[in-house]
């Protein structure tokens, strides 16, 4: 039976829209080399690979962004720079319904945290990513509120006020400051039904995230691997954690 290895990013192999450890970085490539490696993440495409950096990617499988609502994978052509080239093998659309922006900027309005500054949310591929902080904050103003957080359960409660609001939408918490927002379905799990179907019935498929437990946005993928005999999801604190992890025979 082979091993096919999934990973999430901030959190699990780097700290919250941060670039990867260098140390870290050399220990994952040399790790990386003869197994089967894919990216699921909530960011973008450009955001994975300004984080990861090409060598890492030019050794994965693919790559699922934006929760895994596009989907990457290699070509064999090389480009100048001596990496694989990439395309485009599914991508999903998502229309924000009527209100949901008016509604973000008010919650942004009436939040009680102190310090809120740039754009609050982005729409991405099949999904729009939303941040009471701004998601432009600084790594300090970040870490701030993720302190404030950790205590006020701030974006828990924002998830469940959305939930009502929007029963056609799905919400999770996502990075160290965001919420995740798609349609019912297009969450991280989808990757399993799309892609890894059939893989999962002769291959044992382990997932590490960070954001594991619900309503984090790794809790669909991580639920629906542990009801596989194949499946399993590995939950970590932060990269150092795995890190450390992959050091041990177990992922040898």
């Amino acid at each position: 039976m082979g091993i096919i290895y999934l990973f999430d990013v901030d959190g699990t192999l780097t700290d919250a829209k941060q670039k990867m450890d260098s140390n870290f970085a050399n220990q994952f490539l040399k790790w990386m080399r003869g197994k089967e490696v894919y990216i699921v993440s909530g960011g973008s495409f450009v955001r994975i690979l300004n984080q990861l950096g090409m060598e890492i990617l030019d050794l994965c499988s693919g790559v699922f962004a934006c929760m895994g609502n596009i989907f990457y994978q290699k070509i064999d052509n090389i480009n100048d720079i001596g990496y694989s080239q990439w395309e485009i093998v599914y991508k999903n659309k998502f229309a924000p319904p009527q209100g949901l922006y008016r509604d973000l900027d008010n919650l942004v309005k009436t939040s009680e945290y102190h310090t809120k500054t740039g754009r609050h949310y982005e729409e991405r591929v099949g999904m729009v990513n939303f941040s009471i902080v701004g998601r432009e904050a600084a790594p300090e103003q970040r870490q701030e509120y993720s302190d404030y957080d950790e205590v006020h359960k701030e974006r828990e409660s924002t998830v469940s006020l959305l939930k009502e609001r929007y029963t056609s939408l799905d919400f999770a918490i996502g990075g160290a400051v965001s919420i995740d927002i798609f349609k019912i379905g297009d969450d991280k799990s989808q990757i399993i039904d799309k892609y890894f179907n059939d893989a999962i019935e002769n291959n044992k498929v382990i997932f590490f995230g960070d954001r594991i437990p619900p309503p984090g946005n790794d809790a669909s993928l991580a639920n629906s691997l542990r009801n596989n005999k194949n499946g399993v999801a590995i939950e970590v604190k932060d990269w150092a954690e795995t890190s450390e992890l992959l050091k041990t025979s177990q992922f040898a």
